[in-house]
């Protein structure tokens, strides 16, 4: 078996950590002393059903750690980045869950390039209210190497994931599934949060599709600039996806809004309109899901402070 890391007990982490403990797969989630205190007297709940989430310290590593599963959010990952340090060995394969089309980078440039295995997750509505979460479609891990190439470490990953019962693809693709996983996000995500839709709305009222490919397309636009091409086939796969979600389900970002967390923004319609700036290519439905979304931010943000 392959020593198992996860790095942030979201969603993310809760979903597919839940998915290894049934199938008795070993891990541990990598936290600091704080957080290992914080968790150990804390019952989280799957699906109704109670798991006992085992934490490590980097200090008790006795074995390099084969895999480590990042899964925090996008703003929180600089802040993590010193833990992680620490916790990898020279063999070590790191995957980054986060959303958002940049944090392969942000990990490489503090790791090393050959320590990071581009991935993604996809097909999940997983929905979390303090310590429970339901879900009914189980996500996916998509993962590749940036060239293309099947190596050895995706050998391993792909039987790892198996031994656990993760679905999973692995692509010679992956840049192009990054940025069309980056496109979904920023329409359903995004439109999802302003209208506080379940997805349910995306499901049964065409309009609020309509509303969410209008973001997509600038992402449609810009992806050539970074050698992707994405097209109306692919926006059509989003809205199959939807359909296959629990119609009572939440986005993560809508999720966040309403518990009071810092919602990915910056990740989202913040990393379109820079990519618009930079290339020249208007923007106008993210500029306006940005400046809504800030406000809704605040107005939430004062709301629980009153």
């Amino acid at each position: 078996m392959e020593n198992v890391l996860f790095l942030g007990m979201g969603a993310v982490g809760m979903t597919f950590a839940s998915q290894f403990a049934d199938r008795g797969y070993p891990f541990h989630f990598l936290c600091d002393r704080t957080r290992k205190e914080k968790y150990a007297d804390r019952e989280r709940f799957v699906n109704g059903r109670l798991y006992a989430f085992p934490c490590l310290m980097p200090s008790e590593i006795s074995v390099p750690c084969d895999f480590v599963f990042v899964s925090v959010k996008a703003y929180q990952l600089q802040d993590v980045l010193p833990l992680l340090e620490e916790a990898v060995g020279p063999q070590t394969v790191v995957l980054s869950l986060l959303n958002g089309i940049d944090s392969e980078e942000v990990i490489a440039a503090r790791l090393g390039a050959d320590r990071v295995l581009p991935s993604f997750v996809a097909r999940m509505d997983s929905t979390r209210e303090g310590d429970r979460l339901v879900y009914s479609s189980p996500g996916q891990i998509v993962f590749g190497e940036a060239d293309g190439t099947f190596s050895p470490r995706m050998k391993r990953l792909a039987g790892l994931l198996e031994e656990a019962g993760v679905r999973y693809e692995a692509t010679g693709e992956i840049r192009k599934k990054m940025w069309w996983k980056f496109m979904v996000n920023v329409g359903v995500n995004q439109t999802g949060t302003i209208l506080k839709a379940p997805y349910r709305v995306f499901q049964e009222v065409p309009q609020s599709i309509e509303a969410a490919f209008a973001a997509m397309r600038e992402v449609m636009a810009l992806a050539p600039y970074s050698g992707v091409s994405l097209t109306e086939e692919d926006l059509e796969e989003s809205v199959w996806m939807l359909r296959q979600f629990n119609p009572e389900g939440k986005n993560s970002m809508l999720q966040d809004l309403e518990a009071g967390r810092k919602m990915e923004i910056e990740t989202f319609a913040g990393k379109v309109c820079r990519l618009g700036e930079q290339y020249g290519v208007p923007t106008p439905v993210n500029r306006l899901y940005y400046n809504l979304l800030k406000t809704l931010e605040c107005q939430f943000a004062s709301d629980r402070s009153e």
